[in-house]
């Protein structure tokens, strides 16, 4: 009886749309509403909703070059460009999840001749992903890392030296800290 109902509603559904005149935009939300508050009575309700999700994104650079970082020195890339949902501190360096998700995180810095860098992507104080350039020998030479990992909300996230000092690294859109929430848990 309940497939029946339902096969009903479809079809009347679906020839109310497929002919319907042009209405004014209060009609139009006044079906919409119609539709929905039928497909909850017969408890066939769509997987997500029409509203907009909040966005949580940022990326920021360093101001300056830094010199002669020592290990375990938490970067703080000062020069905010976005910063959606305000997780990102620049005092800090650190991003704090603003809800529970799936965040893509990347950064990349670029250092000169004779450069050594090690950075290590830190969650909660715990090393996740490790990058390196170790004297190396260009004019100028950069590397970048990637961590996905799924965070609760209050998790933190930042950019940290770790295992030699930091010899040099260049400041500016050369070296930056980005990351995102891709997927809600």
């Amino acid at each position: 009886m309940l497939a029946y109902v339902r096969l009903s509603f479809l079809l009347w559904l679906y020839t109310s749309i497929c002919c319907v005149q042009t209405t004014s935009p209060a009609q139009f939300m006044d079906d919409i509403s119609g539709y929905r508050s039928a497909c909850k009575k017969i408890g066939w309700e769509p997987k997500q909703d029409c509203t907009v999700y909040n966005v949580i994104a940022f990326h920021a650079n360093l101001n300056s070059n830094l010199n002669n970082l020592s290990p375990n020195t938490t970067m703080k890339f000062e020069n905010v460009q976005l910063n959606k949902g305000n997780g990102y501190d620049p005092a800090t360096g650190k991003f704090t999840a603003p809800e529970d998700g799936v965040y893509s995180f990347t950064w990349s810095f670029l250092t000169n001749r004779g450069g050594t860098v090690y950075i290590a992507a830190v969650v909660d104080n715990v090393d996740h992903v490790h990058t390196c350039i170790n004297n190396q020998q260009s004019t100028h030479i950069n590397s970048s890392g990637h961590l996905i990992y799924e965070l609760k909300r209050g998790n933190k996230v930042w950019i940290r030296t770790w295992h030699v000092p930091a010899t040099f690294i260049h400041g500016g859109y050369y070296s930056y800290f980005s990351g995102s929430k891709i997927n809600s848990i």
